[in-house]
């Protein structure tokens, strides 16, 4: 950018400054003495360009307003990127501002409105920040010193800077990752002496479970066969209740089934004589005797002797049917009875036991007070001899149902007795099969979070080593960044470098850090700063300033640009600063308007243009029409 104009009123010592049609190319000299308000010019375009200025922080801004005055005020137009703007800022006493920034044709409608607004639109166009200006194109009135390597400008001029920033980001995601990685290995620590805790020597799982099962189901054996041998005692005694009554009937269903047998075969053959052989003696006797005696109903004979054989068949079928029913009820009692005996058979086969529990099982019941300290055992056993004998009298329904329900009664007591002594270790196993399970599961709950957080712990890791080799990928392009850097920025110094010092010193070594060694042609060798005068010195330091401007402008646009140079020729002898003016204007080809501060200036025809101050107190007004005026 090229400054046109500036116009200020009542900032710093001015009560009124215009400064109007500055040229565009060569050098402005702003000359007098001390306390005129030379410096108070770089200050105010300064707080033009970005709200702040060198020599005072953002909180004590308020004192640019000159004293006595409530607010302030400055109009800077310049050009930039083929446009002609304006920027005005106000700035009141408090260090409340408003800025504005308009096309100098379009003054209605401005390009950006208030202070963040302004101040971001001019970083963007510019393609510097108040920090880089101050590093490279606004040289305030100080010592001009080697410049720091790890200020930010040199680093955005060498390119290192977004570098920088990102190799900064990865350090603090490994930083962050690192206590990441020790977070989780404490909890690894802790999952691993919580898995230590579970009892290793305990029964395992399927152990206990079959312990359980095998005692589950002599318990449910046991019940069943009471819950059985009870129900079939039970139909045993009621089939035994009637059997008396029952074998009586039996015998005379038979007695009666043979004498209606016989009495029906004798009708029939007594019908077929008197059918087929009626002239048979006795036959017409007994015939004539039984047409007597039957005459009454009066049927003939032989109808008669047929309905009495249908009478005796109807009579034989009945007693036939009972004694069915009769021995349906006899089977019915003896499979009472084969049930009662199957039921002692699978008593006599049971055989109740202790089911073994592991040592630690056990010494945890006996510790707890689960289960007491001696087990009942399985005693009173039904003695098998008269278990057998029992059994052939009930196949034989000759038990009596006394003697099967006192017998009962014993095998069912010792069957009770039996599921009581299970009944503690079958608490005891349920409780150490619950105990198992919860650890197991408790295991499993802490190895899938184990392995989560390993694999986990094992990404964190995988991304640190990642960021670490990025970080030395970075650091490395840095540092040849930077090499390069300073290769073409000795190059720069090396054009100017001879003009500046008369060809005394035409070579520059610069080191890592910047630090500046300079190749006498006399000598022929590199000499340090301090080993030459410092009138020297800064005309070497003055040649290093150009070419970071050179660089600056070089990295952000093809654009013309200003430099403000305040004191740059303190020391210099009318010589040197004679020289230092005439190549100002040929060291760069982009920076074409140079500010240069002195407190006298020779006269010489390469001055663009002139300002004096001092002239008058608080008042300043300079243009290139008035300069023009008064030299002729």
């Amino acid at each position: 950018m090229i400054i046109l104009s500036l116009q200020a009123e009542n900032l710093l010592k001015y009560r009124t400054l215009r400064l109007h049609e500055l040229p565009v190319q060569g050098v402005i000299a702003v000359s007098g003495d001390n306390e005129t308000g030379k410096s108070a010019i770089g200050e105010i375009i300064c707080f033009a360009l970005f709200g702040r200025t060198y020599s005072l922080a953002a909180d004590d801004l308020g004192k640019l307003v000159r004293w006595g005055a409530t607010q302030g005020r400055v109009a800077l137009r310049f050009s930039a990127q083929d446009q002609e703007l304006e920027i005005i800022r106000h700035l009141d006493r408090g260090g409340e501002q408003s800025a504005r920034l308009v096309l100098r044709n379009q003054p209605q409608e401005p390009v950006a409105r208030g202070l963040k607004a302004v101040n971001e639109h001019m970083e963007r166009m510019l393609g510097y920040d108040f920090g880089e200006y101050i590093d490279t194109f606004y040289l305030a009135q100080r010592e001009i010193t080697t410049p720091q390597p790890h200020s930010p400008s040199v680093k955005a001029m060498a390119g290192i800077a977004p570098l920088e920033s990102c190799a900064g980001e990865l350090d603090y995601e490994i930083e962050s990752d690192e206590a990441t990685e020790r977070s989780l290995d404490r909890e690894i620590e802790d999952i691993d002496r919580e898995l230590a805790s579970l009892n290793p020597n305990r029964l395992s799982l399927d152990e206990i479970e079959q312990d359980l099962k095998r005692a589950t189901d002599q318990d449910r054996q046991l019940d069943e066969r009471i819950g059985a041998l009870d129900g079939v005692v039970d139909a045993y005694c009621s089939a035994c209740s009637r059997l008396g009554s029952h074998a009586f009937r039996h015998w005379l269903a038979g007695f009666v089934q043979a004498l209606a047998l016989l009495v029906l075969l004798a009708v029939i053959g007594f019908w077929a004589f008197l059918r087929f052989k009626p002239e048979l003696w006795p036959l017409p006797a007994i015939r004539e005797r039984l047409e007597g005696q039957i005459a009454a109903i009066g049927l003939p004979l032989e109808p008669a002797l047929v309905y009495l054989i249908i009478a005796l068949v109807g009579i034989l079928l009945l007693i036939w049917f009972w004694t069915f029913t009769l021995n349906v009820g006899m089977r019915w009692r003896r499979a009472r009875a084969r049930h009662l005996a199957d039921e002692l058979q699978l008593a006599e086969d049971l055989e109740p036991i202790q089911v073994p529990m592991g040592s630690e099982i056990e010494a945890d019941a006996l510790e707890t007070g689960d289960v007491p300290l001696e087990q009942p055992a399985f005693v009173d056993k039904p003695d098998s001899e008269r278990r057998t004998r029992l059994v052939d009298r009930v196949r034989a329904l000759e038990a009596t149902p006394e003697e099967v329900r006192a017998a009962s009664r014993h095998e069912i007591a010792w069957m009770e007795r039996g599921r009581k002594s299970l009944g503690p270790q079958l608490e005891t196993l349920t409780q150490a099969l619950a105990s198992a399970r919860e650890d197991r599961d408790r295991g499993q709950r802490l190895q899938e979070k184990r392995e989560a957080l390993s694999r986990e712990l094992d990404e964190v890791r995988n991304r640190n080593e990642t960021r670490r080799l990025a970080c030395d990928l970075l650091q490395g392009a840095a540092r040849r960044m930077a090499d390069r850097f300073n290769e073409h920025l000795r190059n720069l110094v090396s054009q100017n470098l001879p003009r500046f010092t008369d060809g005394r010193y035409q070579y520059l070594q610069l080191g890592d850090d910047l630090q500046v060694r300079v190749y006498s042609n006399e000598k022929r060798s590199f000499l340090d700063l301090e080993e030459i005068s410092s009138g020297t010195q800064r005309q070497i330091m003055l040649a290093l300033r150009l070419a970071l401007a050179q660089e600056q402008m070089s990295r952000i646009a093809k654009d013309r640009q200003f430099a403000f140079l305040d004191e740059p020729f303190a020391f210099f002898d009318d010589t040197r600063m004679r020289g230092a003016l005439r190549l100002l204007p040929q060291s760069s080809e982009f920076i074409t308007q140079h500010w240069v501060v002195a407190q006298r200036f020779p006269r010489d025809e390469f001055l663009a243009l002139e300002i004096p101050c001092g002239s008058h107190p608080d008042t300043l007004e300079v243009g290139m029409e008035e300069v023009s005026g008064q030299q002729s």
